[in-house]
């Protein structure tokens, strides 16, 4: 690794032990990394944002079980010439052009979708995909894959899916950068309650919601909206006294 050191801060905000081992990670030269723990941490941010060369492109892929292999791969669309084209899909793109992939909860997607990402997500030694017009791609130098899932532990994870990914990292709280659009504030705050336990916690989504209700309601009747009773009048006292105890417990 040579002289590589870590982020440790970030705008004067320390950077999440877990956020420095995916740095980490990403410089070493891992290419498939999974980032799992629970939601509203912002673990598709960092897939999509952290670790990338300059002008690597992202693609983001959410998993559903309505989700098919156009989204995946691609598919036969119309076009204004009244003839039809084949429309790349996520993997594709991220394969020729040589970008990061970051899929969304793969244990979600169905059978033939799932069976379809592990082709995309195989080494590059021994991937190759047809497309329907006879072109034949592999993986462009720079590809590289971050998976995101709530899961609890990577051994939820089906044993073929685990293979492809040989780094996984939990992410129990926000990397700075996902706070940034946070009232400054407010980050302390969200990045102390993000990271708290269950059932004493909130995702960066609910402090999202809050600030743009904040905007049109009492700051107490919008947090009181987002967050249950007792962990909404914690954030409002923590936000008049400027700071939040990191080392108290939040009641619930």
């Amino acid at each position: 690794m040579g002289n590589f050191q870590v982020t440790k801060t970030y705008e004067n905000i320390p950077v999440p032990k877990c956020w420095q081992d995916f740095e980490m990670a990403t410089h070493a030269g891992i290419d498939r990394v999974i980032l799992y723990g629970p939601p509203g941490t912002g673990k598709t941010f960092g897939g999509l944002t952290m670790g990338l060369s300059e002008g690597t492109q992202s693609y983001r892929l959410v998993c559903t079980e309505d989700m098919t292999s156009a989204d995946v791969s691609g598919s036969w669309m119309p076009n204004k010439d009244g003839g039809f084209s084949y429309l790349l899909g996520s993997a594709a793109k991220a394969w020729k052009n040589g970008g990061r992939l970051v899929i969304d909860e793969i244990d979600k997607a169905s059978g033939d979708v799932s069976a379809l990402l592990l082709s995309f997500t195989d080494t590059v030694e021994s991937a190759s995909f047809d497309l329907p017009t006879g072109e034949r791609i592999v993986p462009k130098e720079g590809f590289s894959v971050v998976m995101t899932s709530n899961i609890e532990h990577p051994d939820e994870l089906p044993i073929a899916l685990k293979d492809r990914f040989p780094v996984a990292i939990k992410i129990g709280a926000p990397h700075p950068a996902a706070l940034m659009a946070i009232p400054e504030q407010l980050r302390m705050v969200a990045a102390t309650v993000v990271a708290s336990p269950p059932g004493q916690r909130a995702s960066l989504r609910a402090f999202g919601a809050f600030v743009k209700l904040a905007q049109t309601c009492e700051v107490e009747k919008a947090a009181k909206m987002v967050f249950h009773d007792a962990l909404a009048s914690q954030i409002i006292d923590a936000m008049r006294a400027g700071s939040l105890n990191t080392s108290a417990t939040l009641t619930v």
